[in-house]
This record gives structure tokens, sequence and C-alpha cells, in this order.
């Protein structure tokens, strides 16, 4: 892993961004895009990206979250399908079903949309399913689980699921996260959510690997925030070993002397985290293809919630300047 050639490809990317989204979209959009093409090893196509900004203006409404800071970030993923038109048409398709399903017409479920299932004659029986488990996961946290839960419920759910064992198993993973001093908050919630990725069964060996991960980081000074609390689930279902996330650590204290994150190092373990990721897929054979997109999916969901909060965020700044 040479990180001269991950600092060089970092800042030509982040240049090759900004000057595709323009000077008034925040950074951390920015940042979030760059890092996700970077760790996966991908060019960025600044000519495909605007394509497919300019598909997503064409084919919606003025007032669409698509035409919001969201919408940069959604973009990014859709440019890396062939066929610019359709793949916004697809994901508008899929959000009129999401809305079918009872999920409201927001950020979140436009995020959540890209999800759904691509097999076109299961996409309303995945939509029903996701709502189901969205509302067995607010029976155990009525006022915590809200829209930025949107994209997870829809990650975590299938047809065949047992929604009800899911929720009760999210929410004993969550009860027992708390004892270890774990913030309780949206983050623990997205946590406790990530360890049923496996399986709707509760393990009892995620939570002390949970544990073990967030204490080794923090004793070798890796800054862990509750942003971050989803990504040690990441590591928790992978098994990461000891050699692995010293590799994580190692490339985090490199990644974080960079220019461009000196003000903004929540982005800093993220990276880190992907990059590694990427990496144990070209080494472990185990790490079926099936596994390592719904982690990237799952990491893509985690950042567009940090997105959602930039958005969020601007509304209000702008409303109380106004």
């Amino acid at each position: 892993m040479d990180f001269a050639m991950i600092e060089n490809q970092f800042t030509k990317t982040v240049e090759e961004v900004s000057k595709a989204v323009g000077w008034t979209v925040d950074r951390k959009i920015v940042l979030a895009i760059a890092s996700a093409y970077v760790a996966s090893g991908k060019a960025f196509d600044t000519v495909k990206y605007k394509e497919v900004l300019q598909e997503m203006k064409k084919q919606s409404s003025w007032m669409s979250p698509l035409r919001t800071a969201v919408g940069y970030s959604i973009a990014a993923n859709l440019m890396q399908q062939e066929d610019s038109e359709q793949a916004v048409n697809n994901l508008l398709t899929n959000v009129r079903i999401m809305k079918e399903a009872k999920f409201r017409s927001g950020n979140f479920t436009f995020i959540g949309a890209q999800f759904l299932t691509k097999e076109e004659g299961g996409k309303r029986a995945h939509a029903q399913a996701a709502r189901a488990l969205f509302e067995a996961i607010r029976e155990h946290h009525r006022f915590l689980t809200s829209f930025d839960d949107i994209p997870y419920a829809v990650l975590l759910s299938s047809p065949s699921d047992d929604v009800v064992l899911r929720a009760e198993t999210m929410n004993r993973y969550y009860k027992e996260l708390r004892t270890y001093n774990f913030n309780a908050g949206n983050e623990l919630q997205w946590l406790s959510q990530i360890l049923t990725f496996l399986s709707p069964q509760f393990d009892s060996n995620l939570v002390p690997s949970v544990v073990t991960i967030r204490d080794t980081l923090k004793k070798q000074d890796v800054k862990v925030k509750t942003m971050h609390y989803p990504l040690l689930g990441f590591l928790a279902i992978l098994e990461v070993n000891q050699a692995q996330l010293q590799q994580i650590m190692d490339l985090y204290h490199e990644l974080k002397g960079m220019k461009l994150l000196k003000w903004h190092r929540e982005f800093v373990l993220f990276m880190a985290i992907q990059i590694a990721i990427h990496e144990m897929a070209k080494i472990q054979q185990s790490l079926s293809m099936t596994i390592m997109s719904s982690i990237e999916l799952l990491i893509q969901a985690q950042q567009a919630a940090m997105i959602g909060a930039v958005t969020a965020a601007a509304v209000a700044s702008n409303s109380s300047s106004s």
C-alpha cells in the first residue's frame, strides 16, 4: 500500500470533484465522493459525472432531493452505470416504489432507493419488507428511529426475512453496547443494525469484537467519534485480525497528515477503513463479491447520513440567517 500514491490520487480526485460540483457544494461532500473513489481504485470521470448531474436535472423537479447536496453523492454512485438516462430513470422508479410502501419522499428515501433489489419483479416486495423492518425497529426505539434509518432498513431487509427477530436482535446489540460506554443515539443504532448484516440471529461474539476494536484503535491514538460507530461494525462482521487492524491504524496516522484533511479529520478513519477493506477483498477469497458490494453500500449509507446531516445543518443555518 503506497501512501504517496494514495495522497497524490486523493489530491487529484478532490480537485476533479471540486471542479465538477462547483464552489457552492459543501467540502464534506467533495471529500466523501473523492475518498470512495480513491479507496476503490477507480478513476473519477468528470465528463460522465456531469452527464449524470444533467440527466438528474432533466428528469426531476426543482424541489427534488436530487437537486440538493445529497444529489451530488447519488450522482457519484449512478455514474458507474453505463447508461446515465436509464440509471436516473431506474432510481426514480425505485423512489416511486418506496413511496408506495409508505416511505416519505426525502433525502434518505432517495438514498435508500439506490439499494433496492435490481430484480424488477422483486422491487415492491423488497420495499414492503424494508417498511416492515423500519416499523419493527421503531417499536424498540420510537423517538430514535427516523428517516436516516431508511437506507439501513432497505439494505438489511428481504421479503423472506423475519423482521421482528432482526429488530429484536438489533435492540439486544444496542443495549449490550451501552454497557460498554457507547453513547446512545443514531450512530449506535446504526452500529447495532449493521451487526445483523450476516444474520438476524444474535451472535454473542460480535459485541466483544466491537469493543476490542474500539479500544485497540483508541490505544493507538485513533480518534473514534460517535459518527465512526458503524465503521466498527463493518470491521467486526469482517472479523479483522490484529495485523489488518494494525494496517488500518498505520494508514490512519499517515492519512491524517494530509493537508486536504486538516480541517476534516472525521474523514480519515472512513478513508483508512475503506482502503483497507478493498485491500482485504483482493487477498481474501472468502470475502465474496456479494459481501464486498454490500459493505460498500453500507459505507455509502453511513456517508450519506453524514451528508444528510450537513444538508440539514446548512438549511437550518440559512433559515436562521434569513
